[in-house]
């Protein structure tokens, strides 16, 4: 009897004694799971886009701190604060539409309201105008005037949508932006720009085969590089056209070379040179490039002039606008001579040659 009243009284009483311990557990696995992926999101939107970035920096996933440090996230964002800025960011809100959880991921869909740039470029353009604003003072200007006339609230704005990425980590939910994916497409653009500015000084020194490899390598890490396709495409005809350039140059003729001090109509002496060319093949020529090349008394060449005897375009003018067709010789009218202005006092006088150096067949 006595054992089935302290049963009876056993059953009250327990649940009693457990109540608290259950509401201590509960409290303290709510302190554990901290706020959830959606308040930390907000937390960070609203600390990026109102300038507290060491705040907003606490809410970044560490795999992105690995990445960039406090110091280069401030400097980063700060170069972008002006009076300007500062005018426009009253402006900017932002709305987490939807979050999806998926374990230890979540991705998050944001309704955001910026500045409208473009309406406000139009701005910056028209006030740059219609004044006489040149030098940076004046910038600084038309940026303090601008933003005077938006610190009314009247700013241009538009709304986008973005989607953010969020992952737990131990202390919580943190906004994942991916800057380790960022920092490599920073360095694989900046080495593409690297390549193509190569690419295009060896087209310019005419090393066509390195161009090509330059534009190669660029598709080889985007192949969707219009600039590098466009350029493989032209290396390509130049140097199908250099091929055969390089093979018809032999029946370009290039005799009577004469170099000496000719005396000018004002009685003075000039270097300068004389030559013919021939065309003994059986295309017409619509430009013909000589270099002629200046040696001292060792025989050291020591300078070098580049003449176009034959240059058929709307821009040239006198018997050089002429094509030398097929078994005609070109030379300069009698008396005439090509001077050579750079070609120092060491040259020793008739000492030269010269060479075809260029060719460009007519269509």
């Amino acid at each position: 009897m006595q054992r089935n009243t302290e049963e009876k009284v056993e059953k009250k009483i327990k649940p009693l004694i457990l109540l608290p311990l259950i509401i201590l557990s509960l409290i303290s696995c709510d302190k554990i799971s901290g706020p959830g992926p959606k308040e930390v999101l907000s937390n960070y939107l609203d600390a990026h886009l109102k300038g507290r970035y060491e705040k907003a920096y606490g809410y970044i996933s560490s795999a992105d701190k690995s990445i960039k440090t406090l110091d280069e996230y401030i400097r980063e964002n700060k170069k972008n604060d002006s009076p300007l800025a500062k005018a426009l960011s009253s402006t900017i809100s932002f709305k987490v539409l939807n979050i999806t959880e998926t374990g230890e991921k979540a991705e998050a869909n944001v309704e955001i309201t910026l500045p409208d740039f473009g309406v406000i470029f139009t701005d910056l353009m028209g006030a740059a105008f219609s004044s006489a604003f040149g030098n940076k003072d004046d910038e600084k200007q038309i940026e303090q005037a601008l933003a005077k006339k938006y610190e009314s609230g009247n700013v241009p704005t538009t709304t986008q949508k973005q989607t953010f990425q969020l992952v737990k980590e131990q202390d919580g939910w943190k906004v994942f932006l991916d800057w380790k994916a960022e920092k490599l497409k920073k360095e694989k653009q900046a080495e593409i720009q690297k390549l193509l500015d190569e690419a295009k000084q060896l087209k310019k020194e005419k090393k066509l085969c390195g161009a090509l490899d330059k534009y190669q390598q660029v598709l080889k890490l985007d192949s969707k590089i219009v600039e590098a396709q466009k350029g493989i495409e032209e290396t390509k005809k130049e140097i199908e056209s250099f091929k055969e350039k390089k093979d018809y140059i032999k029946n370009v003729i290039l005799y009577d070379l004469k170099a000496k001090y000719y005396t000018t109509i004002f009685d003075e002496k000039v270097p300068g040179v004389e030559f013919k060319i021939k065309n003994k093949g059986n295309r017409t020529l619509k430009e013909v490039e000589v270099t002629v090349y200046f040696k001292d008394v060792k025989g050291n060449i020591i300078a070098e002039e580049t003449y176009h005897p034959v240059l058929v375009s709307e821009y040239s003018f006198g018997r050089n606008n002429k094509p030398l067709k097929p078994n005609y010789i070109w030379q300069l009218e009698r008396g005439k001579f090509y001077k050579a202005d750079s070609v120092p006092d060491e040259w020793k006088e008739g000492s030269v040659s010269a060479k075809i150096t260029n060719i460009e067949f007519m269509e």
